[in-house]
């Protein structure tokens, strides 16, 4: 009987396995303990026996490990050999032995690993049967047939081999060759020293998140540090385990530029600076500083409510609900539906101002509208409307002028402080339409303010002059040196206390009267009011000049509105 003696574990086919643990996670272990073998340690032999109990009898010496099969014809292949004088197939070499039955060919397979970018490769390490552990001149030999160039110093090699024990079986990976990795290189970008991402919101002091404030418009001061230049790095080759050159690439960074007004500060040409007061404009990874803050689209939750220290362009419309406040101007290129607007300078929207009564325009400037429907607005400049004012409350503390051929204004309260002009004033339905010029709810509402403050301290004077006729009798006020000298010492102190309080409050009185004539000086006008309608003024309408009033009953066509100043009574002329 005819059999193949095999000193490895024939049925596997590589050196490692997968397997899953408990967990169910899966990892690798070595296939067989008894593959590896080293140079001229007998893998197989082929016998003749009678009966398979003799094959002990064929078995090498120091082999007890062993697989027998009925023999079938087979080669060396590579890393094997077969020796015609003892009749047997040994390694050549060091590695992991497998039978190929495909091929029936016995190999040995190099127990290397290379990395998949041909950068490390990596040397498998296990004792043979007979405790055989390859030394440094074996790797080398195997690399150098393996063309790989890279090999690493011999005493890093020997130092990871001599930590193995081969008396404490185990799989060691030990590093055998390295080449060198390419360095990326990248171009000069920047990365920003300020806060650019928006909020979710802002939190109130009750718990809850107002998210109309998500600070979508971020203002820049001149000077300001706006980006830190990172310096750009050339790229430098590599090459791998083959010597062969591993070119290095330029890498994008996600990085930002800089844009219009953004410049190298003087102390620090890494550190950007701005060059001017403005807002923070984002154009895809370009930042720039602009002197107006644009809100490109509606000013909604995605941009949040805007407060911004200069001029303001929006490039769609306000939303219900949202403020816009500047120190410049407010451009919007459509609508105003319910919002806020305050600006020092000028508001212009280039549709229209209205809602449901919620909308709110204050400009320091003037103002200019399409049409303004259930809207307050107010101005100290004029005010200039194409098409129509409708149930609206309007004052500006110069003019109002519908400018549009129908322009018209119905309903609501129009007050101007030099002149109204308008072509259509009322309506068919005979809405109550108030036109009022010659007065400035401006210096109205400064004199109340000042009123209330001079009413406070005049209640004041009164309380203390009482208290002190109260506590020590009218003859304090006939001659209050001579009273003070006949006044013990502690109602001496306390009658110089109540005579201080009560002079305090006289000066501050006399401040406030010397105030109340400054701004009564402003109602002076620099010219006479007068209210032109240029083409009919319903009944319903009612013109106010000054504090005369005229009441509408008929239609009247073609007409200019101003107070006669003998009779201090409204009258009125042709408007053309």
């Amino acid at each position: 009987m005819k059999l193949t003696v095999f000193y490895f574990d024939p049925n596997v086919s590589s050196m490692f396995v997968e397997k899953t643990d408990e967990a169910g996670k899966k990892f690798y272990t070595l296939s067989s303990p008894y593959n590896f073998a080293y140079r001229d340690e007998i893998v197989a032999r082929v016998i003749e026996v009678d009966d398979p109990a003799d094959i002990v009898y064929h078995l090498d010496s120091g082999y007890k490990f062993y697989k027998s099969e009925k023999f079938k014809p087979f080669k060396a292949g590579d890393g094997i050999i077969y020796d015609s004088i003892s009749g047997c197939y040994r390694a050549s070499d060091y590695g992991f032995v497998v039978y190929d039955r495909r091929t029936s060919r016995i190999h040995l397979k190099l127990p290397l690993q290379i990395s998949k970018d041909k950068l490390k490769a990596s040397y498998f390490v296990f004792p043979t049967k007979f405790l055989k552990l390859p030394v440094y001149k074996d790797i080398e030999q195997q690399l150098l047939a393996n063309k790989i160039v890279g090999i690493i110093d011999k005493s890093e090699i020997e130092s990871q081999l001599n930590e193995i024990d081969p008396h404490n079986p185990k799989v060691h990976r030990i590093l055998v060759a390295r080449g060198k990795e390419p360095m990326d290189g990248y171009d000069d970008y920047y990365i920003p020293l300020i806060q650019i991402e928006k909020k979710a919101g802002k939190l109130l002091d009750d718990g809850r998140i107002d998210f109309k404030e998500v600070g979508a418009i971020i203002e820049i001061k001149k000077g300001q540090e706006v980006l830190q230049k990172i310096p750009g790095v050339k790229p430098d080759d590599g090459f791998d385990i083959y010597g062969e050159k591993v070119t290095a690439t330029i890498v994008q960074k996600d990085g930002y530029f800089p844009g219009s007004n953004i410049v190298p500060s003087e102390s620090n040409p890494l550190i950007l600076v701005s060059q001017i007061d403005g807002c923070l404009d984002i154009e895809g990874k370009t930042l720039s500083v602009l002197p107006v803050a644009v809100i490109k689209g509606d000013v909604n939750y995605e941009s949040g409510n805007i407060d911004f220290d200069g001029s303001v362009q929006i490039m769609g419309s306000v939303l219900p609900g949202f403020t816009v406040n500047a120190t410049g101007d407010i451009y919007v290129d459509k609508n105003v539906d319910d919002a806020r607007l305050t600006a020092n300078g000028d508001i212009v929207v280039k549709l229209g101002i209205g809602g449901k009564g919620e909308a709110k325009i204050i400009a320091g400037g003037y103002v200019k509208a399409k049409f303004a429907l259930n809207s307050n607005i107010e101005a100290l400049g004029r005010i200039e409307i194409e098409d129509s004012i409708i149930n609206s409350v309007v004052f500006s503390n110069d003019a109002v002028i519908v400018t549009g051929r129908h322009g018209k204004i119905i309903g609501g309260e129009t007050t101007a402080r030099h002149e109204i002009i308008v072509n259509v004033a009322g309506s068919q339905l005979q809405n109550v339409t108030k036109l009022t010029a010659g007065k400035s709810l401006i210096v109205e509402r400064e004199l109340a303010e000042l009123l209330k403050q001079m009413e406070k301290y005049k209640t004041n004077v009164e309380e203390i002059i009482k208290k002190i006729k109260n506590s020590f009798g009218e003859g304090v006020f006939e001659n209050p040196r001579e009273f003070l000298t006949i006044l013990p010492p502690v109602k001496k102190k306390n009658c110089l206390l109540l005579l201080k309080e009560l002079s305090d409050n006289n000066k501050q009185l006399k401040l406030l009267l010397d105030q109340r004539y400054e701004i009564e000086k402003k109602y002076k006008l620099e010219k006479e009011p007068s209210i032109s309608i240029g083409d009919i003024a319903y009944p319903g309408v009612i013109i106010t000049i000054k504090r005369s009033k005229l009441q509408i009953d008929k239609a009247m066509q073609n007409t200019k509105f101003y107070e006669d100043n003998e009779t201090k009574r409204v009258v009125f002329t042709s408007a053309v």
